[in-house]
């Protein structure tokens, strides 16, 4: 299952790559079988090393993916915007954020699962394969970051900075995973980064529109994804 898993990660990664890079969806249906197959195969990993029963729902797992999230958002402001003033006044905005989720559930919800079945597929299935193939942590978590990036368009047309700044964020997720083995760590981390960055686009397209019916619609098709990408 191993090398079946990885031959298919590896095509989709390399597919992945050559649709960024060109701007260019391929078929629909090859595209959707690899995602199939990648989750199918990933759950089944994850349910044979105990993912998926490692304190699912513990309350320190959850308030902890909640926290680092948080503090991992603001440590990319830190990194995209390079201004102390911004990444005070986001990390303090908790209000804003709350009215931001009651007005976009679905969209919310949306991110979670992305950030699951991502998670799923590049922390608990292929880093750790990788790790037991590669005798070791380090280049596990690097080539699983390395292809997380290739599955966002973001990272090739951001610039030098947000690149840096994903790549960044990546490998501490993976690090996160391979210390914690918590799922639900890495998932709600990767899940609050998300729902914060959405929050700030959705700030910015408030005030070019003027509306916040306006920016929830440009939201919502901006951030209509493939099962594995999100923002």
């Amino acid at each position: 299952m191993t090398v079946f898993f990885l031959v298919i990660w590896l095509l989709y990664s390399l597919y992945a790559l050559v649709r960024n890079l060109r701007g260019r969806e391929a078929s629909s249906m090859p595209v959707q079988a690899m995602q199939t197959v990648l989750v199918v195969l990933a759950l089944r990993w994850a349910w044979m090393s105990g993912a998926l029963s490692r304190g699912l729902w513990s309350p320190l797992d959850i308030a902890l993916g909640l926290v680092v999230g948080h503090l991992l958002f603001a440590f990319s402001l830190s990194v995209t915007h390079q201004h102390l003033g911004d990444v005070l006044w986001h990390a303090l905005d908790l209000r804003g954020l709350a009215d931001f989720m009651g007005k976009a559930p679905g969209l919310c919800v949306r991110y979670l699962g992305v950030a699951a079945i991502e998670e799923l597929v590049y922390r608990v299935a292929a880093q750790d394969m990788l790790t037991g193939l590669l005798h070791g942590p380090v280049p596990a978590i690097a080539v699983s970051a390395a292809c997380f990036c290739l599955l966002h368009d973001h990272f090739f047309r951001n610039g030098v900075v947000s690149a840096v700044e994903f790549i960044l964020f990546t490998l501490a997720v993976g690090v996160m995973y391979y210390y914690t083995s918590s799922l639900t760590l890495v998932v709600l981390a990767h899940w609050v980064r998300n729902v914060e960055s959405a929050y700030l686009d959705f700030c910015a397209m408030v005030e070019d529109t003027h509306s916040e019916e306006e920016a929830l619609r440009m939201l919502d098709a901006r951030h209509v994804s493939p099962v594995l990408e999100s923002v």
